[in-house]
């Protein structure tokens, strides 16, 4: 009984100062119970050695329950306190999808990582913002709050003022002592592979496979392949400059190949995972009598899949 009568004390500060408004009506109605067990409990302990001279253990069923009950204690104080500790995390995703709802895309861009911010341009944003209903954010729960070194993550629902709801994945990262988040991404509704990976679907295939065809079709018209150096992840950016891939496909525009007029679906002949982890998404379009043939490499980073590599004929 002492050590429940402790426990529910040190868990009665607890609440007091981690649950919000609920915790100053639980906090204190804890401690004032843990109060009254230990005056109990110290009586009487007190009133058998004035008779005794010893304090006789309590019955097996009654240190069971006494046992029992202060595991619950203990686990819900230890619980709250994690709660508390993780709230950060909570505090830096709802700040950032509040300023997404309210269309202040540079607040919203203060809450993000250095190469969530580097990667990602406002439009790309608002893309996603649209492609997820974010613009009618009301409010979210967060489930599962983690924090590991200096990264953290948190799994939740998000709750829109249409009454609908969009399950949500965020990873954190700890920068110069504020935590920032490093990715986004909401799980794909309908049937999935059976590959525990996330990964685009279909819908996604076609669109990034298009998106990537296009802003590629625009930099080998112009000859600059800066925007679509930028546009890239952030890994590749390190690894290739915008000249290095300009001289790599320079051999489309002096063979007068007009990339743009590829257009609708492609055909996607394959999607999977390669042996390297990246997302590599092959197929073809028609092109007069040929066919452009691609295989675009994606690794998920920020708020999309962002492209890890290309390879790209005309057959």
């Amino acid at each position: 009984m002492l050590v429940l009568a402790v426990l529910m004390l040190i868990s009665g500060l607890i609440f007091t100062f981690t649950l919000g408004v609920a915790g100053y009506i639980v906090g204190p109605l804890t401690i004032a119970g843990g109060g009254m067990l230990l005056w109990k409990e110290l009586r009487r302990r007190r009133d058998f050695r004035e008779v005794q001279n010893y304090v006789p253990r309590r019955s097996s069923w009654q240190r069971f329950l006494i046992g029992l009950s202060a595991f619950v204690v203990g686990f819900g104080g230890l619980f709250a306190l994690v709660w508390q500790l993780t709230s950060v995390l909570a505090d830096t995703a709802n700040g950032f999808f509040l300023a997404l709802r309210d269309g202040d895309q540079a607040k919203a861009r203060t809450y993000l990582a250095q190469d969530f911010r580097a990667s990602t341009s406002d439009e790309q944003l608002q893309r996603f913002v649209e492609r997820s209903a974010l613009a009618d954010y009301e409010s979210a729960t967060w489930t599962s709050r983690s924090i590991e070194n200096s990264t953290g993550k948190l799994e939740g629902t998000i709750e829109t003022r249409s009454g609908g709801s969009i399950p949500m994945s965020i990873s954190l990262v700890r920068e110069n002592g504020e935590w920032k988040i490093l990715a986004v991404r909401k799980p794909d509704a309908g049937i999935l592979s059976d590959d525990p990976r996330p990964q685009p679907n279909r819908a996604d295939q076609a669109r990034l496979a298009n998106e990537t065809t296009q802003s590629f079709a625009d930099a080998v018209a112009s000859q600059d392949f800066t925007q679509f150096h930028h546009s890239a992840a952030t890994l590749w950016q390190r690894q290739i400059t915008a000249e290095k891939l300009h001289d790599s496909f320079k051999s489309f525009n002096q063979a007068g190949i007009d990339l743009h007029r590829l257009s609708g679906d492609p055909k996607i002949t394959s999607a999977e995972f390669d042996p390297d982890g990246a997302f590599a998404i092959a197929g073809t379009y028609p092109y007069d009598n040929n066919r452009f043939e691609f295989r675009y490499r994606y690794v998920y980073e920020g708020i999309d899949w962002k492209l890890l590599g290309i390879s790209a004929y005309m057959r």
